[in-house]
């Protein structure tokens, strides 16, 4: 089965700079390559550009920014393929800086075509 991994970045998450910024960076390629090896990582997926490039597309028009009003911000994706929703969150509990409070991880299963 397949689980989409969403991360939505915390306030705290968007507050990093510098030396912390670089070392969570680090220590999210390091999650990639363990999981990219373990065959779990179905698709890395893609880091997003920041909330105000973003566009929202309604039936009243387009607007800028992202679509939600939140203090959290979609930062990427990943797909998982694990046997279980359980198996999918354990790999989720493991995302770097979510001990830290520095982003959220949502999954959801994909559904089969």
């Amino acid at each position: 089965m397949k689980y989409l991994i969403l991360g939505a970045i915390t306030e705290a998450g968007q507050q990093l700079q510098g030396p912390d910024l670089e070392s969570w960076m680090a220590e999210i390629g390091a999650w990639y390559e363990k999981y990219g090896s373990s065959g779990k990582l179905a698709d890395p997926g893609y880091q997003l550009d920041v909330p105000r490039t973003a566009k929202t597309v309604r039936a009243s028009g387009v607007t800028d920014g992202p679509y939600i009003e939140a203090k959290e911000v979609l930062g990427g994706y990943s797909l998982l393929e694990t046997a279980s929703m359980d198996e999918a969150v354990e790999i989720g509990r493991t995302w770097p800086g979510v001990d830290r409070g520095w982003i959220a991880i949502e999954i959801r299963p994909v559904m089969p075509q």
